[in-house]
């Protein structure tokens, strides 16, 4: 079913408790300190109250037999489907709200960054589709795809995970979501708790990079006090118009998710022009967030042609954006199938470990000999950005680096623009399930080894690389 299958009123309900279990969550992490500490998203927490609460725990007990047990299910099947079109804002508002970087730029302070994440990406299909073929299908019988949930679950985060959940079903893989949403909670937790073992072994061995180092890579100027001021009057003006600014930006948001359906149709219509009638094509499976992002690029740089930039303020699109990203965790996780987790809790766990294995085999014997400067604290980053997205990734390097003294968290984010939209749960990420639907296990293993080939080369030629392995070498 999808949601216009459904009374409004229980629409409306569903959000509406997912708005409530946000605000749980925010005064348990208030209340319990523990939760604070560890950085936990109230999001998070409202979704494990939700699931706690749902029909699979207390709520099928409490509400059984009586009048609000058929509502109750209602809620619960509708929040099961929500993460799909939540995600559709989050990806539309990705690259919009500030002009979008020129490539050279990018890749002159966030080159080693960039070969890095890619060649953990790539690795990331590659040593999936081998443990598919070697392991989970010989001895589990498991459904091809499982071979990308390592980069959906690690990469995407949530929020892709969640939001590919029409795409699984679309392939005969209704386990994939629940999957999905398995590999994501546990690359946040092990790239937190992975990520901080990797530093108290820093800090014991005397190899993180002191703040008093040289800064290579670093981003940040100030800004002149006249730029400052048309910025502060800039701002207190939208101050007075906050509720219609508001509106307008969610309006753009909407103009960016129509040209992406529009660019999805268009495709659409050319690949039945090369298909017969009983052919399936690709293009039906993938989803329409992806779309959405292309079209809020597109939609960016003709407001940046028009030099109208004044119309968008980032600050705006970003609380829509990280609102609708809010509401997805939280449905998500309290929808989240604890018999679809029971039933393959040893093919998930030879996922998270192979990918962790990958990750790590990377940052200490790859990554060290690519990165410009700060070895730990990049290398870091990119770990756990590639275990637990991009947030988990930004909060390492402030454990270690909280001044940006050595630059890396400034080219980190400098490249998530050319990697977060394409193979950080962006395009690349939503287009694995049908890709490899598609061309099989053994063509989408060519593919990633041909990736993973370039992207070698790309470093090689462009980055350079250390000789010896300056990670255990104070610089």
């Amino acid at each position: 079913m999808t949601p216009n299958e459904y009374p409004i009123d229980t629409i409306l309900i569903t959000l509406l408790s997912a708005a409530l279990l946000i605000l749980i969550g925010t005064l348990l992490r208030k209340a319990i300190p523990v939760l604070d500490r560890i950085h936990l998203p109230a999001s998070v927490i409202g979704g494990v109250v939700g699931l706690i609460i749902g029909p699979q725990l207390l709520g099928g007990k409490i509400l059984q037999d009586s009048h609000l047990e058929k509502q109750f299910s209602d809620i619960y099947a509708i929040g099961k489907l929500l993460p799909g079109y939540l995600i559709i804002v989050v990806f539309a508002a990705l690259m919009m709200g500030s002009r979008i970087p020129t490539i050279g730029k990018i890749w002159s302070y966030s080159s080693s960054n960039l070969v890095t994440g890619y060649l953990i990406t790539w690795g990331q299909y590659i040593v999936g589709i081998l443990l598919t073929l070697l392991v989970l299908i010989p001895f589990f019988d498991a459904n091809p795809l499982s071979s990308v949930l390592i980069a959906i679950g690690f990469q995407g985060g949530y929020g892709t995970a969640a939001g590919l959940g029409s795409t699984y079903k679309d392939l005969g893989f209704d386990a994939g979501y629940d999957l999905a949403l398995g590999m994501a909670t546990a690359g946040k937790v092990s790239a937190i708790l992975v990520g901080l073992i990797l530093v108290n072994f820093a800090v014991k061995k005397e190899q993180m990079q002191s703040p008093k180092d040289k800064k290579i890579e670093h981003l940040q100027e100030e800004i002149p006090e006249i730029e400052a001021k048309t910025l502060f009057a800039k701002k207190r003006k939208e101050g007075y118009l906050s509720a219609d600014a508001l509106l307008l930006h969610f309006s753009l948001l909407c103009v960016a998710i129509i040209i992406g359906w529009g660019i999805k149709e268009i495709l659409l219509v050319i690949e039945n022009l090369f298909l017969t009638t009983e052919q399936n094509g690709i293009i039906q499976y993938i989803p329409l967030f992806p779309m959405a992002l292309i079209g809020g690029i597109l939609l960016q740089l003709f407001i940046s042609k028009i030099d109208q930039e004044d119309l968008l303020n980032e600050q705006h699109l970003y609380s829509i954006s990280h609102s609708f990203l809010d509401l997805l965790i939280v449905v998500a996780i309290a929808t989240l199938s604890l018999k679809a987790l029971q039933e393959n809790w040893l093919l998930l766990t030879l996922l998270i470990s192979t990918g962790i294995g990958w990750n790590l085999l990377v940052f200490f014997f790859i990554a060290p000999r690519l990165y410009k400067n700060a070895p730990w604290t990049r290398g870091l980053g990119d770990f756990a950005h590639s275990t637990g997205a991009t947030t988990s990734g930004l909060l390492l390097m402030k454990v270690v680096d909280p001044n940006d003294e050595t630059g890396a968290r400034s080219s980190f984010s400098l490249k998530q623009p050319f990697y977060e939209p394409i193979v950080g749960g962006g395009f690349i990420t939503a287009m694995a399930l049908p890709l490899v639907h598609a061309t099989g296990l053994w063509g989408a293993l060519g593919l990633a080894l041909l990736l993973f080939i370039i992207t070698i080369f790309a470093g090689l030629k462009s980055v350079g690389v250390k000789k010896g392995n300056p990670l255990f070498h104070k610089e």
